[in-house]
């Protein structure tokens, strides 16, 4: 039977642009190609799930505009089923506009909507208790404090997707996850706090300073810190070995567009979760879905089951 994931937090549109660099400002660009998608950590995620064969629900806010239209037919396309995604009135919903030069990468200018302030005291929290997993991003956090918190009271496996947030949005929401796997950048800034880790002005940048962080992370209550390094693979600890920094190497591959890579390794991450499957095989099989993601245009399209299963077949 298919697993069930809650994927809840931060849905957008995207409006994605393919040039072959991105120049310095001023300047004027011009795209050889231009596509509209649904966006967002949490929403890619739920795609990437529904991709990969899992149940997946978005939970959170849009708002009352054409923009949540869209998204709705987006996520309705991928077999996500949207039924709390709340569509708030007197209130914007995010979208971006998304440079994507001719290696891959990506330069994001997003506008975050007024309903990622709003409160989550309509969220149907009793049902987290049916579901096999949760998955929540950093962008609505007042959402994925409550959610992550009846998680843990309902003993539902819980990710955090710990991307850029103020230090103390990440401390708070660390404390309630079970899995906690971080950007580069959100880990730098959730290690950039001197009160809490006061042996960092004796460390080196590198391992050391990453074992300490991610041992931080396990010492606010996760059972499993990462922090994923895009081409240079992912670097991570365990409760059941705190003390043992390991290493998940990335797949090789030809970059075309980055974009939802990161969503797609969290989401596969947490759907492996859901089936009980071992840390290293759910972070092989996470890194060989977001490396089949990078070789592909547009941050939805992700891989299904059967695919990344010959890509893993391939690479024995």
């Amino acid at each position: 039977m298919s697993k069930t994931i809650i994927c809840i937090g931060h849905t957008a549109w995207d409006r994605i642009y393919s040039v072959d660099a991105v120049a310095t400002p001023p300047a004027k660009i011009r795209a050889a190609s231009f596509l509209e998608i649904g966006g967002g950590m949490a929403a890619n995620a739920a795609v990437a799930i529904a991709r990969l064969g899992g149940t997946a629900q978005f939970w959170g806010p849009a708002g009352d505009d054409d923009i949540a239209a869209r998204m709705h037919q987006d996520f309705a396309r991928h077999g996500v089923d949207d039924t709390h995604m709340r569509r708030i009135s007197g209130h914007s919903s995010s979208h971006s506009a998304i440079l994507v030069d001719a290696r891959g990468e990506r330069l994001i200018v997003g506008l975050r909507g007024s309903v990622l302030e709003q409160s989550a005291d309509w969220l149907p929290l009793e049902k987290i208790a049916a579901a096999d997993a949760l998955l929540a991003d950093v962008r609505w956090p007042q959402g994925a404090r409550v959610a992550l918190a009846a998680a843990r009271r309902a003993g539902v496996p819980a990710v955090l997707d710990g991307d850029t947030a103020a230090r103390e949005v990440l401390h708070d929401l660390a404390g309630l996850a079970d899995y906690c796997v971080f950007s580069e950048p959100g880990f730098a800034a959730f290690i950039d706090d001197g009160s809490a880790l006061p042996d960092y002005a004796l460390c080196p940048i590198g391992a050391q300073r990453t074992q300490l962080g991610l041992a931080r992370v396990l010492a606010l209550g996760a059972h499993f810190a990462a922090v994923t390094r895009g081409e240079r693979g992912c670097e991570w600890l365990s409760a059941a070995q705190p003390h043992a920094l390991d290493f998940a190497p990335a797949f090789k591959t030809t970059p075309v567009d980055t974009t939802g890579a990161g969503d797609t390794f969290h989401g596969a991450l947490a759907l492996l979760l859901a089936e009980g499957r071992p840390i290293e095989e759910m972070l092989r099989f996470a890194s060989a879905a977001a490396a089949i993601k990078v070789a592909r245009a547009g941050a939805r399209s992700m891989p299904d089951r059967s695919e990344v299963e010959r890509f893993l077949a391939a690479a024995d």
